[in-house]
């Protein structure tokens, strides 16, 4: 890291849902940028070094299992946290994701479990 705020990536297909997190990611001091589906997720990864990825299951063209697999297909090793209304703990254990918070999730709660992630994956990770 260079120092610098982590830069997160946001991946889903409600509109209103994804500029609330990104505030609230904002405000919590990361840089955030969004993607509203997978395609648009991988090409967010090829153009940017990000931290950690948080990402919804359920999105059109390309779901949120496929992402993580090819995710990890390319190589990408970053933490990845399941926010999702329906099956988040299911997924985070059946793909070997990082973390899961269920929606409607608590903003605060959101943060706090980004950072707990972040501190892991740099513990694990640094060398």
């Amino acid at each position: 890291m260079n120092g610098g705020a982590h830069r997160i990536l946001v991946l889903d297909d409600d509109p209103s849902l994804l500029r609330a997190i990104r505030l609230t990611l904002v405000l919590g001091g990361f840089e955030v940028e969004t993607a509203a589906d997978g395609v648009l997720g991988l090409e967010q990864l090829a153009n940017n070094d990000f931290s950690l990825v948080v990402l919804d299951l359920q999105m059109p063209r390309m779901n949120g299992r496929t992402f993580f697999q090819e995710l990890r297909g390319l190589g990408y090793e970053m933490p990845v946290l399941i926010l999702s209304a329906f099956g988040a703990e299911v997924a985070r254990q059946e793909l070997g994701a990082d973390g899961a918070i269920v929606k409607p999730f608590d903003p605060d709660d959101l943060v706090t479990t980004i950072r707990r992630l972040l501190v892991d994956s740099s513990a694990t990770g640094a060398r």
